[in-house]
Parts: C-alpha cells; sequence; structure tokens
C-alpha cells in the first residue's frame, strides 16, 4: 500500500504539534515541523540561517514596500527582486524536501504549507487544530514563561505571520475549515484526547 501523510496546521497555543507528536508515535512515523529546515539547508547547501529568517514569515510585495525599494539610494530595483525571489528560492527547496518525504515514506508534517503542498498526493489527511484562546494563553504561559499580555501578543503575531504566510504561497486560505479534511477544537477533549480522536480518525480514513 502508498505511503501515507498526515499534515497538520495549527494555531499557535492549541497544542497541535503535540497532538501530531502523540499520533506520530502510536503510528510509528516520524514527524516533521522546523526540522524540515535543517534538511532542506543540509540538502540544497543553503545557509540555515536564511530559512529561519524565511521561516513562516511572508515576504509579500506592498505597493509602499516597492516605491521605498525604487526611490532609496541604497537599494537598486535589482536587489530588491533579489529579496523577493530569494525567499521564493527558499519555499521551492522546502516544497522539493516535503514532496521527497511524502514520496519515500508514511509521515505526519507540522505547518510548512504541507497542506497544499501535498493536496495531489494519493493518500493524504489535512487536519487543522485550534483551541478556545483563553486556553491557548494558558498553554503559552506555561510553555514559554510569559505574561498572559504577552502571551497572548505572541498568539496574535505568530497566527497573523503564519496566516501571511500560507495564503502568500497557497490558493487556500489558512484555517479555513474548506481548505482540510477536518478540523478540531483541541479544548474540548484536550491534547491526548484530541490526538486520540485523530488517531482512530486517520486509521479510518487512509486505512491503516
Amino acid at each position: 500500500m502508498e505511503n501515507y501523510v498526515i499534515t497538520i496546521g495549527r494555531e499557535l497555543g492549541s497544542g497541535g504539534k503535540h497532538i501530531g507528536e502523540l499520533m506520530a508515535q502510536q503510528l510509528n512515523v516520524p514527524i516533521y515541523d522546523n526540522r524540515l529546515i535543517t534538511i532542506a539547508a543540509q540538502e540544497s547547501g543553503i545557509n540555515p540561517a536564511l530559512f529561519e529568517k524565511a521561516d513562516e514569515v511572508t515576504n509579500k510585495v506592498t505597493a509602499s514596500t516597492v516605491m521605498r525599494a525604487i526611490t532609496s539610494p541604497f537599494q537598486s530595483v535589482g536587489n530588491f527582486y533579489d529579496i523577493s525571489l530569494s525567499n521564493e528560492a527558499l519555499f521551492k527547496v522546502q516544497t522539493d524536501v516535503i514532496n521527497k518525504k511524502a514520496e519515500t515514506e508514511s509521515c505526519i508534517i507540522v505547518g510548512r504549507c504541507a497542506d497544499y503542498i501535498l493536496r495531489n498526493h494519493p493518500r493524504h489527511l489535512n487536519i487543522f487544530v485550534r483551541a478556545n484562546y483563553d486556553d491557548r494563553v494558558k498553554f503559552i504561559c506555561n510553555r514559554d514563561n510569559l505574561t498572559p499580555a504577552k502571551a497572548r501578543h505572541l498568539i496574535d503575531k505568530t497566527d497573523n505571520q503564519r496566516s501571511e504566510y500560507h495564503d502568500f504561497y497557497c490558493e487556500t486560505n489558512w484555517g479555513d475549515s474548506r481548505a482540510y479534511d477536518i478540523c478540531v477544537n483541541s479544548s474540548l477533549l484536550g491534547l491526548e484526547g484530541t490526538a486520540q480522536f485523530l488517531l482512530d480518525f486517520a486509521k479510518s480514513y487512509l486505512k491503516i
């Protein structure tokens, strides 16, 4: 039977990554998130710092950015487009790594626009994990030892970055239920309960 791949999009603080790790343990498959940056850097020979700088942050071109690039005495139009294209090139390298992993092994991939990149994979399941906002704040406070105010700021900033990054490179919208096979609220069952629910669903849907 062909390899399968499970992709997980997630709101910050929803526990999506942890849920993916629990599922990966039960399924005995690897899970990839920002480790794909290291793999992409190794396979391409590109400095991993460049991937980290562009990590899930879009280089969206706006009219004001274009105008600054054109009028700035320190930046040529050519240099501006070189910078713009560099992020697209990095995304292409990550895309190649994601496709290669999905072709050669069953796995779980968290983030990285994998839901869209692997949309034509013959055996895939796209999941999106959200949670109640107050629960997300508590999760980030505990995980990162932040005050509630700082946790809320980090959540809003990160979700916005993930949304812009995803929507810039994909034809679907981040977090839109129509872009995924199943969307869950981890506040309802907790992380372990949600992981088990999704595991049962995945086994049935993918015939594992």
